[in-house]
């Protein structure tokens, strides 16, 4: 579809969300910030629910959603079938964009969907043989969303083009069988259809250090998830979308390229993917060393804080004594605030 404006159309859009007094008046006040921030991103997890079919926070948001664009489409009604979905709230990108329906039902405005057969010197021509003059046309294709990098990477087993063929896949979103040493940020399924990216490819950036720790304190050479827990985050990855609004019958840059399957968002929340990378099962990798001898990190047995001019009763620190709650631990405001994780 398309739009062929002869007269200029202002769209005036506030995209200063944040003035420059509020900015001023965070540097100074933290609490306010912090209770500024916390809403944001409390109020972008909080919408989890709404990417699960049949929920009830999804069956509501179509009905708000449905009467906002019949209010909007008021003065050209007969475009309310073109903009109502048959698929869930959130399948795709949600869309038309802030000043796109105000500017369709405007009477200086045609709203064509009829497809192109070709351009011409002057503007276009349409399948049923109306030629239309324009002034600009805009052409917007999408973007490749295959994840697979436009750049050689080679494994141990041929390069990952051909191992994210048909389609891309991973352990945790983080490493791929068959590439040793070899870790993703913003990898397959490290998307999110709500909630906060930051604080996700954070966690997935703390996974990965541990994993360099490991490498380094446990001398090895490298280490490679195995293929069947690739296979395994596969499935799971498969079974949890097919109950989202994700697997409805949309075009989004969510889905593989033969749109079975989606490999772009996590299968969960973002606290859901926070949990997950906080704590590594390194017993789903394979490890190669140079050494017969696989403890051979215990050293020579010093600690640092014997010989680094550490304290060497750290231990009893109040900032390293844990003291549960008596008679019910469980209620720690630590844990409650935190799932417990090892």
């Amino acid at each position: 579809m398309f739009v062929t404006p002869k007269t200029l159309i202002q769209l005036h859009i506030n995209t200063d969300l944040v003035t420059d007094e509020q900015r001023k008046e965070f540097s100074t006040d933290h609490e306010k910030y912090q209770k500024f921030r916390k809403a944001i991103e409390a109020d972008g997890n909080a919408v989890h629910e709404l990417g699960i079919r049949g929920s009830n926070m999804q069956n509501t948001m179509v009905d708000v959603f449905r009467k906002s664009m019949k209010e909007r489409l008021a003065k050209k009604p007969e475009l309310i079938e073109h903009f109502t979905p048959t698929f869930g709230i959130g399948c795709r990108r949600l869309t038309p964009a802030p000043g796109f329906i105000e500017a369709i039902v405007e009477p200086n405005v045609d709203f064509i969907r009829d497809e192109i057969s070709h351009i011409n010197p002057t503007g276009i021509e349409l399948q049923n043989g109306r030629k239309i003059d324009l002034d600009v046309l805009v052409c917007a294709t999408g973007f490749e969303t295959s994840s697979i990098p436009p750049y050689p990477v080679v494994g141990t087993n041929g390069t990952l083009r051909e191992r994210f063929t048909p389609h891309a896949e991973s352990y945790l979103s983080i490493a791929v069988d068959g590439f040793p040493n070899f870790f993703f940020i913003l990898g397959p399924n490290s998307g999110i259809g709500a909630g906060s990216l930051t604080i996700l490819l954070e966690g997935e950036g703390d996974y990965i250090i541990k994993c360099i720790r490991k490498l380094q304190k446990e001398d090895y050479v490298s280490m490679v998830p195995k293929a069947a827990r690739v296979r395994d985050f596969s499935a799971y990855v498969f079974d949890y979308f097919k109950r989202t609004v994700y697997m409805d019958d949309c075009k989004s840059w969510y889905k593989s390229p033969s749109g079975d399957r989606i490999t772009i968002l996590w299968p969960g929340s973002s606290l859901h993917a926070l949990e997950c990378f906080r704590s590594p099962r390194w017993e789903d990798f394979d490890y190669e060393t140079n050494e017969e001898n696989r403890l051979r990190w215990l050293g020579n047995g010093w600690s640092v804080s014997l010989t680094g001019g550490a304290d060497p009763a750290w231990y009893i620190a109040d900032g390293f004594v844990d003291q549960p709650l008596v008679g019910t631990p469980e209620n720690d405001t630590k844990l409650e605030t935190r799932p417990f994780s090892n």
